[in-house]
């Protein structure tokens, strides 16, 4: 989409004419690695939803579940015809954004680039760029400085000029270094010589300003292009112009994102193909992180995951233990819902993608077929296959094993409401593991439900 307004530029606005330092200092920006990103795969996210339903949504999962990512796109950034900057509906200096800045800057010490996203759907901001750029350009300086930012993205979706792009370009590799990140994000179709919301020409930006332009963060959605095949992207390396590490495929991560919505299994299938064509293929963005399938608003760092098996051959990322491993436990509710669904490593199957069982005693057990070092399980219950958050698993224990009869207890838990849930299991080494369900539901529906039982090393 055309990335969201959250609100009116013309919203009453807090703060003073500049921004004001964050509660933390931002740590000094780290530009060891920065220039190793157009050889990568990369997986990125844009992270616009910061609060959904007055609860703060942190990005810090992505590297707390080993997901991968490469990079985060916070924003978006306006530059307000009053004089403020705003990210989102407030200054950046806002109290509501001392947790996420924090949280960013510890992903940064982890070597994940932090980078803003300027303007989306939201006007004025570019045009400001480029025809008061002595005004204004300070303005998206100083939020840079401040927050330590590795990079920004430029989402013109209004009209800039040619030559205002390749200035504002220019100034930041020169007040920033050659190792600042810059990239663009703009309609797939830009690309390939069709419509465009930028104003400026694409072709003629990568012509001239190709050696300080890292990459194109495309939008293949919202009726600008899909990734169900790799016609699009085809359609634009064929070109000539754009090469394959400058392109990166955008995607929706949720159907109620926007349209164009390609499901997990066939986009993973796009991005191995787009891999084996291209070998230094670009990677993927995600447009946005809150919702992201398949863990959706419970578990959005899940799709930085799965994106990094795809880009990999399905090898990257953590390896789930526990996929296709034999699986014993408590009786089936029916056929179709039986054990091996529990470890199949798919919870977008429909309702009868999961183990149910309404036996007395509902337990589910997994062989891993050797002892090996272990570092959590991950279990996926009802509303993580779009059932009922009121069916999710609400008292439960995991257990492990070295020889499937003596037990010890690694995690209990006795309110859980969450549709995912992550158990460390740091420092056991175990064959089984064992899942105990105590009270099956959040109600007094008896049935359990268990759409995926994952175990990382």
């Amino acid at each position: 989409m055309l990335r969201k307004a959250m609100v009116l530029v013309a919203a009453a606005v807090l703060g003073g004419s500049l921004l004001t330092a964050p509660a933390q200092a931002a740590p000094t920006r780290s530009t060891a690695d920065s220039s190793s990103t157009a050889d990568s795969k990369r997986v990125v996210v844009y992270y616009q939803t910061q609060y959904l339903n007055g609860t703060y949504v942190s990005p810090k999962a992505l590297t707390d579940n080993n997901t991968g990512i490469t990079d985060v796109l916070v924003g978006a950034i306006h530059l307000n015809g009053d004089g403020t900057t705003h990210l989102n509906d407030h200054p950046p200096s806002d109290p509501r954004f001392t947790q996420m800045w924090a949280d960013l800057h510890a992903m940064q010490a982890l070597g994940v680039h932090v980078s803003a996203f300027v303007g989306g759907a939201a006007q004025g901001t570019f045009q400001r760029l480029d025809t008061e750029f002595d005004t204004y350009y300070p303005r998206l300086k100083n939020l840079v400085t401040t927050y330590g930012l590795d990079g920004l993205d430029l989402d013109v979706e209004e009209n800039m000029s040619q030559a205002g792009i390749n200035r504002l370009i220019d100034q930041l590799t020169t007040d920033f270094g050659a190792d600042f990140i810059i990239t663009l994000a703009p309609v797939a179709t830009a690309l390939s010589g069709g419509g465009n919301l930028s104003g400026f020409n694409y072709d003629t930006l990568e012509r001239d300003r190709a050696a300080k332009i890292d990459w194109y963060n495309a939008q293949f959605y919202c009726g600008w292009g899909s990734m169900a095949n790799t016609s699009g992207y085809d359609n634009i390396i064929n070109r000539g112009v754009f090469t394959p590490n400058k392109v990166v495929t955008g995607v929706v991560t949720n159907s109620a994102n926007c349209g164009g919505y390609v499901a997990l299994p066939t986009l993973k299938n796009t991005l191995a193909a787009l891999v084996a064509k291209y070998p230094n293929f670009g990677g993927v963005d995600g447009w946005e992180y809150f919702n992201s399938d398949p863990g959706g608003t419970a578990a959005p760092w899940q799709w930085a995951r799965e994106m990094t098996s795809a880009l990999s051959g399905g090898t990257g990322g953590p390896a789930n233990l526990a996929l296709n491993k034999p699986a014993t436990g408590s009786t089936a509710c029916n056929a179709n819902e039986g054990l091996a669904k529990a470890v199949n490593g798919s919870v977008s199957g429909g309702n009868t993608d999961k183990f149910c069982s309404l036996a007395s005693s509902k337990w589910l057990q997994v062989d891993l077929g050797s002892s090996q070092a272990l570092g959590s399980a991950e279990i996926s219950h009802a509303s993580a296959g779009r059932e009922s958050a009121s069916y999710n698993t609400r008292a439960f224990t995991v257990q492990t094993s070295t020889n499937g009869s003596s037990w010890t207890t690694r995690a209990t838990v006795t309110n859980n409401t969450a549709a995912v849930t992550t158990h460390s299991l740091s420092g056991v080494t175990a064959r089984y593991i064992r899942l105990n369900i105590t009270t099956p539901t959040q109600g007094t529906d008896p049935a359990t439900r268990i759409y995926e039982l994952k175990v990382f090393a």
